[in-house]
């Protein structure tokens, strides 16, 4: 569970404001979780019973191997879900690590990436899609935030 301490830490929020984010995350993230887990499940499903594989015999089978998706693009698929799952844990419990060196922590980087690469494998009909919509936004304006300070830091740099 994502606490307003972790959020904190960040430096890019205030006390009331990461409390604020860490409430919507704590909302969102069950429902993100969910939506992940129902997405590998059905790549996997879809992996097991060879969905790719198209009977010739098929009255339609010319249209079908037009449009049939092929084993190594679900299997690409599959893995990036697996991946993203395990983002959201790990931005969750803060440990996520954005690269091998960086230490392990929340990150509004991090966690925009990660909810923004959920939302494009969600189906419209997911449960509770709005709750994470909410953070998605929210994170937006902090992500713009972030950026801004990180321009005006190098626009400086560049002045030295």
């Amino acid at each position: 569970m994502l606490t307003a301490e972790l959020v904190h830490e960040t430096g890019h929020f205030s006390y009331a404001d990461a409390e604020h984010l860490a409430d919507l995350w704590n909302r969102a993230y069950p429902v993100m979780r969910q939506i992940a887990t129902l997405y590998i499940e059905g790549q996997r499903a879809y992996i097991e019973r060879e969905g790719w594989v198209i009977d010739p015999a098929h009255p339609h089978a010319e249209v079908l191997q037009a449009y049939a998706i092929p084993e190594k693009k679900v299997r690409r698929k599959l893995k990036l879900a697996e991946e993203l799952r395990r983002d959201l844990g790990q931005l969750d419990r803060g440990t996520h690590k954005m690269c091998t060196r960086s230490p392990g922590g929340f990150t509004v980087t991090g966690a925009y990436m990660a909810v923004r690469n959920l939302l494009n494998i969600s189906s419209l009909s997911s449960e509770g899609l709005a709750s994470v919509f909410r953070l998605a936004a929210e994170l937006a304006e902090a992500e713009d935030r972030v950026n801004k300070a990180r321009k005006k830091w190098h626009q400086e740099q560049e002045k030295k």
